[in-house]
């Protein structure tokens, strides 16, 4: 599937903008092609954006990806969703009581097949799409500990972005 073929309804100048970035962060940016697809995998599923998540898919097979990993990618962010909003009661409730372990088990953050630097980035994609400040910062370090670098997360953060702004246009142009 190819990049422009995704985008082949946009018409208005936002639409143009915005398939603009996708390509700029997603195909130039500092992640690989794998990494790049495992992380908007991620965030097309948790966004719902199928047209994304389907590209991703089919990048992720072009590049060799086992179902495993591409089955990993989608239960990272689903575990990350989850952690997120859970995450966020505790910083906007700020009381000492909440202060324990969430208790969520969350196995697929350590066993995987995707290895922890695209746990990682995958991970840091879903908290910046889900606004969850302590997530973000914890991810953010992370990445940089397993040898990911500053620009890498910021372009995670700004493919997360960019993504989370194109689900809801591509459902409206599906509707």
């Amino acid at each position: 599937m190819e990049l422009d073929q995704v985008f082949k309804n946009f018409q208005r100048q936002a639409h143009t903008d915005m398939k603009l970035n996708f390509k700029k962060f997603f195909a130039d940016g500092s992640l690989g092609p794998k990494d790049a697809a495992l992380v908007a995998l991620g965030c097309a599923a948790i966004t719902n954006c199928k047209p994304i998540k389907d590209f991703a898919v089919a990048e992720l097979k072009k590049n060799d990806a086992k179902d495993e990993e591409i089955s990993d990618a989608l239960d990272i962010a689903a575990a990350m969703n989850v952690a997120n909003c859970y995450y966020r009661f505790r910083h906007f409730v700020e009381k000492e009581a909440y202060f324990k372990p969430a208790g969520f088990r969350m196995s697929v953050l350590t066993r995987n097949q995707i290895g922890k630097q695209a746990t990682e980035l995958i991970s840091l994609a879903v908290s910046v799409i889900n606004g969850c400040e302590s997530c973000v910062q914890g991810h953010e370090k992370s990445v940089l500990e397993h040898g990911g670098s500053e620009e890498q997360a910021h372009d995670t953060a700004r493919l997360a972005s960019t993504i989370n702004g194109l689900a809801p246009v591509f459902r409206e142009l599906e509707a």
